[in-house]
């Protein structure tokens, strides 16, 4: 007898206890972010621009790097064309 269907089962998906888990983790999370002090919500809200706008920097600093490479090698090329065609 040859079984034509194969039936796959996701434990993660049945497994009550890893859902309760993170539902209880979430609550923890919440929990916390609620208990804490408004300094502390400023002082991290501060901390994650500080850290975003340095990304944002960082992204530009790259992109504008990038660029500048790009324009020396198509001015460098150029130049090599013309020496061949000199000589």
């Amino acid at each position: 007898m040859v079984l034509n269907e194969v039936v796959v089962a996701d434990p993660a998906m049945n497994d009550r206890k890893r859902v309760r888990g993170l539902q209880i983790e979430e609550c923890r999370e919440e929990e916390l972010y609620e208990r804490s002090r408004a300094k502390q919500k400023i002082v991290l809200g501060i901390l994650f621009t500080v850290v975003a706008l340095e990304a944002l920097y960082l992204f530009g600093v790259v992109v504008t790097y990038t660029a500048d490479w790009f324009i020396l090698l198509l001015a460098v090329t150029r130049r090599l064309k013309r020496l061949h065609s000199q000589l």
